[in-house]
Parts: structure tokens; sequence; C-alpha cells
């Protein structure tokens, strides 16, 4: 009888270590994400509905809601009333913040700073006339972890504004990742 009592105390007291143990055997994740850009204010005014691409690496602490966030982008865009494009390279280091939940989606907020490489091309009289810049800005927004059968997804929205000489370029990438 008190063998049978101690191994049953034994697994009541082990099986939360099970949970935490899944909780911290992986603080890394890696998602890779795709999704419509959506230029807004002046930038809008510019350029059409874009896409983006990227790959970011999480890293949450251990059984806290906190972690950090490295995002590399690629974002392209058709001008509006010319014919010629522009090119986005970003970098994104954000903080992150789990919000608490009892569902098995996760919520989150994100935000930090960016830094943009931008090249801008346009034809005028069937020539090609480029120009680079880079610059820094920030991001800020949120989004949703969840299981999709065996396999980690999160969907994100978030607001990205790089300072520009004399002004600014502002974006809305929605994406949908998949994390491993």
């Amino acid at each position: 009888m008190k063998i049978r009592t101690a191994v049953s105390l034994a697994f009541v007291m082990l099986a939360p270590l099970g949970t935490i143990r899944a909780q911290i055997s992986n603080p890394l994740k890696f998602t890779l994400f795709g999704g419509a850009a959506l230029p807004v204010g002046d930038t809008g005014d510019a350029l059409n509905t874009g896409y983006t691409v990227g790959g970011a690496v999480d890293f949450r602490v251990p059984l806290s809601p906190f972690g950090v966030r490295g995002e590399l982008t690629y974002s392209g865009f058709d001008a509006k009333d010319v014919s010629g494009d522009l090119k986005d390279v970003g970098v994104n280091a954000n903080l992150v913040y789990w919000l608490q939940n009892p569902t098995p989606a996760k919520p989150y907020i994100a935000g930090g700073p960016s830094w943009s490489h931008q090249t801008g091309t346009v034809s005028v009289s069937g020539q090609d006339i480029s120009e680079s810049a880079n610059a820094w800005g920030f991001n800020l927004g949120g989004g949703l972890q969840f299981g999709l059968g065996d396999l980690g997804t999160r969907l994100d929205v978030r607001y990205r504004r790089i300072s520009k000489d004399g002004g600014s370029f502002s974006v809305i990438p929605i994406t949908f990742g998949v994390t491993f």
C-alpha cells in the first residue's frame, strides 16, 4: 500500500515537470513567412499593394511571456503613375510579449527598430534609372501563434515606418508564417 501511494504521489508531482520541460525545451523558434504589404499615407499614393517574404528567429525567455525576435524581410512594390518599382530589404529587432490566455492560440505584441535598404527604379524614355538609400525607423504590431495540425503557424500584422529625406515610407505587412 505504501509503495502504491508513493508511486502515485511521484506521478502527480512529476507530471507538471513534463509540461514545464515542454515549455523550456526549445526557446529558439524559426519562422518563414510571406504575405501582402499595404502602403499607407503618402507611400500609398505612390505605390501599389506589394508583397513581403522573410524569416524570423525568436528567443523566448523560458517560463516568461517576454522574448526577442530578429527578422529579415524582402518586399516589392510597383509604382502607380510611372513605370517603376521599389524593392525593400529590411531588418527588424523586436521585443515580443506573449499575452496569457487559456486557449491554444497565443496572441502577442511586438515592436522595435527597423533598418531598411531601398532601391527604386524608374523607366524614363526606355532607360532605367535607379537610386538606393538606407534608413532607420520602427515597426509595431501583433499577431497570433497557433497550431495547424502538427505545424506551428503565425498570423502577423504590423505597422512599419521608415524615415527618409524629408518624408517617410509607411507600410502595413500582413503575413502568414510557418514556425519550426
